[in-house]
């Protein structure tokens, strides 16, 4: 068969497809599940469980579980209607002795034996994981419901259905787009640029965004449905049913969120009550990527999932947890502070701090109740709550001794008299250092002498004497401030200067918090999730993971992502997983690798790989070919973005739906550009400075560090200069996320001598 006549057959058998789904759902509108009553579709979905098969018995099941819940709790549960305009993303056709079969995925289970209608639930149907584990063509053997089947996946197709239409196609034999009332077939190579090569003043041609090898309008703007994407290796990592920790090491673009996103979809529909969304958890970097990730989840079917920036997280429960401290953030903090307070060594300073206060406190203790009747009573509750925080075995003691706690089998009846004022002497004095959390902050890092001891103990030759000394005259200097500002209870004093905090402080007051207080609270309640992801892993210290792991319920799971090579934080962070989860005391984790890169082109990789040079490690496999990356090189930015505005204009009169970034290293090269295309009057113009991304189709200017774990069209790096990128780790980190957030053409921008980190063949 010709190419031409696959294709239409294709297209036909898919739209014919659609329609007949469309019809059926539209003719039951009245009726369906989006307005029907809950009894009513309960009969039908016992009517549909005594006709379906084997296979789909279990998801109709769930299906009907799940709606005896929401007709229990009318108004508090979630459900996710069955869309008649976008009503499933993926399509097999199975060949079995009985016949052959239509079965769609979506988002949620719709069975109709009479119109020949199957639609599985993606996350709990068992057929729908033939769709991630099978490619067209094979035979496949497996049971379900307790019956063996076997047969061919005749096709296995990816659809994009949007009002009610399909607008594309992903086969086997083709990519396929809808284009007005045209069908076009989207060729591996996605888009060429033409001239502004070469060293002059300014680029011989103005080259073009955007155009295809053929000179066709880039024509995939309808991407397909985010769960019709997820290969064999992805869906596994999704839907393993273990409580353990998942450590997702991918390569940029390789679908570390996806995963993550969808691992929380599929514990929060299968999970029932053990894993509600409202007490799930997501962590990230940036306000952009918790933007973009709140949109996502409500379009997976979950809703009520907290995503917070980890800045954020801490600092408000800092505010409500510990009282007394300023609640400005310094923004001058020496890179040298930064370091030591998210060095992993921290984390084993602070338990060795609060170990001592305990062994200190027992022995005191011990020797007052000494002399009298009921000592042994008192050691033996003392000793059985020997792994409890200090402060909580303080309290526990305390409610014993007033006979309102029990400790093993003694409720502290009739305790002598004598010995319960010993300890009662005793918890009283306790009290002022086991509750304090401020003053073991302060005596850490303004007593030099000990920082410096404890330091070479824990991580002998990582520092240097001079540089511990000027950690600790900055702290001292501050907290000089601070206490005058908890005395005073004013803002500003010492002559006017403002009583601050540094941002890493955040984190190492609540792990004291957490080691000497117990559990982080909200309100009254105990903080202790169902499930938490923290995404862009590698910008996390040790310490900060390690507060963050201590709020998750215990044996509940839990997701992270990270990529050694878009490392963007100096302070903190890791080189390798192995060493990083066990600096964060970490044990049994699951690491799992994606190495295969769906966001960019193999051109765009091979350069942000090359860029990494060392650092780069195992080389990331992407997918498809695009256009060549470009290097365009200027005398000065003014000339750059002359260059720019016609291109860009170009673009948009052609691609008014496209999105761009502009993107620089610093947020002040940024402005430069921003300005000089504003006065251009270049249209869709956006200038982004405190990660306000609109994730709408125009052109965003920005800085490296905001579009951390974001994707662009289009994205145009500028200033790409030996000053700006000299040989060194950070900037091998930087660039190589700049240029790994396009998906289809990438742009490279010189206004002077550029980096040397850029590869020869672009020079």
């Amino acid at each position: 068969m010709s190419e031409q006549k696959t294709k239409d057959v294709i297209i036909d058998e898919e739209e014919s497809e659609l329609k007949k789904v469309r019809k059926h759902l539209l003719s039951i509108s009245g009726k369906s599940s989006s307005f029907m009553g809950y009894d009513t579709e309960l009969i039908e979905l016992r009517d549909a469980i005594a006709e379906a098969l084997p296979e789909d018995v279990p998801s109709l099941v769930e299906q009907m579980t799940r709606l005896q819940a929401l007709a229990a709790q009318r108004g508090q549960g979630e459900d996710v209607p069955l869309d008649p305009d976008s009503p499933y993303f993926g399509h097999m056709v199975l060949d079995e002795e009985t016949g052959k079969r239509d079965v769609l995925l979506g988002k949620r289970t719709y069975l109709s034996a009479k119109d020949g209608v199957s639609i599985v639930d993606w996350r709990n149907a068992p057929i729908s994981r033939m769709y991630y584990i099978y490619e067209e063509g094979d035979d496949y053997d497996e049971v379900f419901g307790g019956k063996p089947r076997s047969g061919i996946v005749e096709s296995r197709r990816s659809v994009t259905i949007t009002d009610g239409q399909m607008r594309r196609i992903d086969a086997p034999q083709g990519t396929f787009v809808k284009r007005g009332d045209e069908w076009i077939t989207q060729k591996d190579v996605s888009s060429t640029l033409k001239g502004g090569q070469g060293t002059s003043v300014r680029a011989a041609s103005k080259g073009h965004l955007g155009i295809d090898s053929a000179g066709i309008f880039r024509t995939d703007k309808h991407l397909p449905e985010i769960s019709g994407l997820l290969d064999k290796e992805q869906f596994a990592m999704i839907s393993n049913d273990t409580n353990e920790l998942l450590a997702i090491q991918g390569s940029a673009g390789s679908g570390k969120t996806t995963v993550g996103l969808h691992r929380i979809a599929y514990l929060a529909y299968r999970g029932g009550k053990n894993f509600h969304p409202a007490n799930m958890i997501v962590i990230v970097l940036n306000d952009a990527l918790a933007s973009y990730i709140k949109e996502v989840l409500p379009s997976l079917g979950v809703r009520g999932v907290k995503v917070w920036t980890f800045a954020k997280w801490t600092s408000r429960l800092r505010r409500r947890l510990i009282k007394g401290l300023p609640s400005a953030y310094s923004e001058w903090t020496p890179s040298v502070v930064s370091r030591v307070k998210k060095h992993p060594a921290v984390l084993r300073i602070l338990s060795d701090m609060t170990d001592m206060q305990d062994e200190k406190w027992t022995d005191k203790l011990l020797e007052a109740i000494e002399p009298f009747k009921d000592a042994k009573r008192v050691k033996t509750a003392w000793n059985f709550l020997k792994r409890v925080p200090l402060d909580v075995r303080r309290r526990r003691i305390a409610g014993w001794l007033d006979g309102e706690t029990r400790i093993g089998k003694d409720n502290g009846e009739e305790l002598d008299n004598k010995t319960a004022i010993a300890v009662d002497s005793i918890l009283g004095a306790m009290a002022l250092e086991s509750g304090n959390i401020i003053s073991d902050w302060a005596d850490l890092f303004t007593d030099k002498n000990r920082l410096i001891e404890m330091f070479n103990i824990h991580a002998p030759c990582e520092f240097t004497e001079g540089e511990l000394t000027t950690v600790y005259e900055w702290c001292a200097s501050q907290y000089k401030i601070i206490a005058g500002y908890m005395d005073t209870d004013e803002d500003d004093n010492n002559d006017g200067e403002e009583a601050v905090i540094d941002v890493e402080d955040d984190a190492v007051l609540l792990r004291l918090y957490q080691l000497k207080m117990g559990w982080l609270k909200e309100g009254s309640r105990k903080i202790e999730y169902d499930h938490m992801m923290i995404d862009e892993v590698q910008d996390f210290s040790a310490l900060e993971v390690r507060v963050l792991l201590d709020t998750v319920g215990r044996n509940r799971p839990v997701t992270m992502a990270g990529d050694t090579a878009q490392k963007i934080v100096r302070e903190g962070g890791f080189d390798d997983w192995e060493t990083f989860l066990d600096e964060a005391g970490i044990r049994g984790a699951r690491v799992e690798p994606l190495k295969i890169a769906y966001r960019s082109t193999i051109e765009v990789m091979e350069i942000a790989t090359k860029v990494l040079g060392p650092l780069a490690g195992d080389k990331a496999i992407a997918t498809r070919h695009g256009a060549p990356v470009e290097l365009h090189q200027f005398s000065d930015p003014g000339q750059a973005v002359d260059f720019l505005s016609g291109s860009l204009r170009d673009l948009f009169s052609r691609e008014p739906h496209s999105n761009v970034a502009v993107v620089a290293r610093h947020l002040s090269q940024a402005k430069i550009y921003y300005q000089g295309l504003k006065k251009a009057e270049i249209p869709y113009l956006r200038f982004v400075g405190m990660q306000d991304f609109s994730f709408k189709p125009g052109i965003e200017v920005t800085e490296i560090r905001q579009v951390k774990g974001l994707e662009f069209d289009y994205v145009i790096m500028v200033d790409c200069n030996n000053e700006t990128y000299p040989v060194n780790n950070e900037s091998r980190h930087l660039m190589h996320v700049g240029m790994t957030r396009a998906a289809h053409q990438l742009w490279l921008v010189t206004t002077g001598k550029p980096s040397p980190l850029l590869p020869e063949e672009l020079l």
